[in-house]
């Protein structure tokens, strides 16, 4: 296991997962969390500061290289940018964001994306179908649910069939005076009936609703304006994440009933069963995410640290749950938080304190303590 203290290796990528891990139960980042990031952010200033004015530690100290701050998360950019916006004060902006589990990869400074990974518009089709399937194959008394999600009045133990939702990130495509393809800034948001009863309060942003998503989807493969007539056909718009849920139960529900062929990570299924090839996962209580496949955040880090040139010991990762997993094995340092998934505790390096109890910052404090006793180890 790497250990990071300033007189010895500090980092030189900090990535952080955001719900349940940077942000609080109150959904929220608080200070002093934004205040230990700024500090890694802007070590390498003040120490060299200091090092031009011993002349015997110039040589030591002078080359300290800036330690970059991530932030990876399921959430769209627009989503994030929020985030940002809402809670760090101004004080400090992130070098970069994975957005979508990985799918993308954007610039908070410039406020461009770049990366983007889709799923297959004929697999997307598939697996809305799978899952609505499984979805509604699930049924539950009346007395199991909470009396603001009935629409209609039921006997007490009268079953009620699960309620499937879906939603999606669509990235839009457009057609260049040159012939060449442009995607937009971001995603956009769209979602069926259900997915907006469920989540009515908690979309703020614009979005469009649509009363059948698989026929969404499959509009999406026709061709984009001024491409009808070439060999290979541009289609109007590409899908970056899926979102499903039932109404009736909460994602991690969800998940454990979908058949193991589903639950497997993309190319490990039977290639003859009939499949979709995607990545499916949850990070919260509310749906499920889908996304390409092999699409995960230890992917969009890897190519992040790839185009940077920075080495995988280098990297310094904090997480919770299970769409955090790829990410902290690819790490130098994994680090689960004391409110993380069971799996996760398993796999990480070192569990820290829980987002409650400012357990990221606690950590990265740590890490710049002058005593050395206070050292990550």
């Amino acid at each position: 296991m790497i250990t990071f203290h300033h007189s010895t290796q500090l980092p030189r990528l900090i990535v952080t997962d955001l719900d349940g891990t940077l942000l609080n139960p109150d959904r929220i980042v608080t200070t002093r969390s934004v205040h230990a990031l700024h500090l890694a952010q802007t070590f390498h200033l003040r120490h060299n500061n200091r090092a031009s004015e011993v002349e015997d530690t110039v040589q030591a100290t002078s080359d300290r290289a800036p330690i970059r701050v991530m932030l990876a998360s399921g959430r769209s950019a627009r989503s994030i940018q929020r985030v940002i916006d809402e809670n760090f004060q101004g004080i400090m902006v992130p070098d970069a964001v994975l957005c979508s589990n990985g799918a993308l990869t954007y610039n908070p400074r410039t406020k461009s994306i770049s990366f983007p990974q889709f799923i297959p518009l004929d697999e997307a089709v598939k697996i809305v179908t799978h899952l609505t399937m499984e979805i509604t194959g699930v049924s539950l008394p009346k007395y199991h649910l909470p009396s603001e999600k009935l629409d209609q009045d039921l006997d007490d133990h009268e079953m009620i069939k699960g309620r499937p939702g879906f939603a999606c990130q669509v990235l839009w495509f457009s057609l260049e005076q040159d012939g060449s393809i442009s995607y937009g800034t971001d995603t956009f948001f769209v979602c069926d009936r259900t997915f907006e009863a469920e989540r009515r309060g908690g979309i703020h942003y614009k979005y469009q609703v649509v009363d059948d998503m698989q026929e969404f989807l499959r509009s999406l493969q026709r061709p984009l304006a001024g491409t009808e007539h070439r060999v290979n056909r541009i289609p109007r718009g590409g899908i970056i994440k899926l979102l499903a849920l039932d109404r009736n139960r909460v994602a991690s529900e969800v998940y454990e009933s979908l058949p193991a062929s589903l639950r497997l990570k993309a190319g490990s299924s039977d290639p003859s069963a009939d499949v979709p090839s995607i990545t499916l996962t949850y990070s919260g209580p509310l749906f499920l995410e889908v996304s390409g496949p092999g699409v995960n955040k230890g992917l969009g880090l890897k190519q992040y640290c790839d185009g940077n040139g920075i080495a995988r010991q280098d990297v310094a990762a904090f997480g919770d749950l299970l769409n955090d997993a790829e990410m902290l094995e690819f790490a130098g340092l994994g680090l689960c938080m004391g409110n993380g998934h069971p799996e996760m505790k398993k796999l990480a390096d070192r569990v820290i304190g829980t987002n409650a109890e400012d357990g990221l910052a606690k950590e990265i404090e740590s890490w710049f303590s002058l005593d050395p006793t206070n050292s990550a180890g």
